[in-house]
């Protein structure tokens, strides 16, 4: 595979940059709902629940909730007025309450007041109203559980105090991405195959690394085979081996500092210098990337704890999989059922919220050494 057709600047892109989403089918994504209702035995009778308000294909969290026979829905906007998509993200989510004629059980406020908490059994991780810290925590009451709706090494580190949850006695509950029913991993594979194309990359025949400390590294590796590519999963950017990567996938958990820091760029840039960074998930320092002259896609840097290419490119159905299996992981959570291996979800404990995580191994800092042996950043 040869770079001839690659742009040779740091942030020209390949390709168009933004790949646009798919327009909301708010018929089919309810069908698909309902469906998944079905299938997970989600019931939520009785219930309050809280989840986000916000736009796209997640705006249907509160709908899915009500059709579960959640007795109420209080769905958070962001308490902020530098927010500009508060009232959009309200809109978006009556409009699917409305179609599916639950809107009596769905409420959209900004801020619940201190006393209610107590009232809610069903609280789902979400933008709009965390982090979920331990004063928060402290207001609900001992039966309810947090729902993650999503698996702990997808989460930005401090958005739950999985300590105060424990203090508590606050069950945490987590989907498992790889249950049948929910089957996230192997979409993520399609998503960065996608991010891959959107990036210029011929995957057959190319050879990529794939930069992983997640369950998706494996996933990925495979199907980037299965289109043809030469493709090695790497747990930490120090572990990896052999050179002359046309691009190197990188797909780690969030982080307060990024795995893709000066040292493993410049031994990356050493090298492969004509490697293409591929930031599926995860951080990497694009200032350093920039000092070494290295390309990253996509060019715009996601926000922390987003993918490169938001879920919903694929369509409805993964993101509903996920917001329904996040909501059936909490009510087994809630009904005392016992998760655990196979299950739909499980249970998160303060030890266990960063399981699976790779520690960078011992090595020495890389430093770029000037002509008179200083460091030159």
């Amino acid at each position: 595979m040869t770079h001839s057709s690659m742009p040779s600047s740091f942030d020209v892109p390949a390709r168009p940059a933004a790949r646009s989403v798919p327009e909301v089918d708010r018929e089919e994504a309810l069908a698909l709902v309902r469906e998944q209702i079905a299938l997970l035995d989600l019931d939520l009778c009785g219930l309050t629940v809280v989840v986000g308000a916000t736009t796209g294909y997640q705006a249907i969290a509160a709908t899915a909730a009500a059709l579960a026979d959640a007795g109420r829905v209080i769905a958070l906007t962001r308490d902020s007025q530098r927010h500009p998509d508060r009232v959009a993200a309200g809109h978006a989510t009556l409009a699917f309450a409305r179609q599916a004629k639950v809107s009596d059980r769905v409420e959209v406020t900004n801020r619940i007041d201190s006393r209610k908490w107590q009232d809610v059994d069903l609280l789902a991780n979400c933008l709009q109203v965390a982090p979920i810290s331990r004063s928060l925590v402290e207001l609900l009451p001992s039966h309810a559980v947090v729902s993650l709706m999503a698996e702990p090494w997808e989460l930005r580190p401090g958005v739950v105090d999985f300590d105060g949850c424990d203090a508590a006695g606050i069950k945490v509950a987590a989907p498992n991405l790889g249950h049948p029913a929910i089957g996230l991993l192997t979409d993520f594979a399609r998503l960065c195959s996608i991010l891959l194309d959107d990036a210029g990359i011929d995957q057959r025949g190319a050879a990529i690394a794939v930069v992983s400390d997640t369950p998706c590294g494996p996933v990925i590796e495979h199907a980037l085979r299965e289109h043809g590519a030469r493709a090695d999963v790497f747990a930490h950017p120090l572990l990896m081996t052999g050179s002359k990567w046309d691009a190197i996938v990188v797909a780690m958990r969030p982080s307060d500092r990024p795995p893709m820091d000066i040292n493993c760029l410049g031994r990356i840039c050493a090298n492969s210098r004509n490697a293409l960074l591929v930031q599926f998930s995860g951080e990497i320092d694009r200032s350093a990337a920039h000092y070494f002259g290295l390309r990253v896609w996509p060019p715009k840097r996601p926000a922390r704890g987003q993918l490169g290419l938001p879920l919903e490119a694929l369509g409805a159905a993964p993101t509903i999989r996920k917001l329904t299996g996040g909501l059936k992981a909490a009510e087994a959570a809630y009904r005392g059922a016992e998760l655990g291996t196979g299950s739909v979800g499980f249970i998160v404990k303060a030890g266990t919220a960063d399981r699976g995580r790779a520690e960078p191994p011992d090595a020495p800092p890389f430093q770029e050494r000037g002509p008179r042996g200083r460091s030159t950043l």
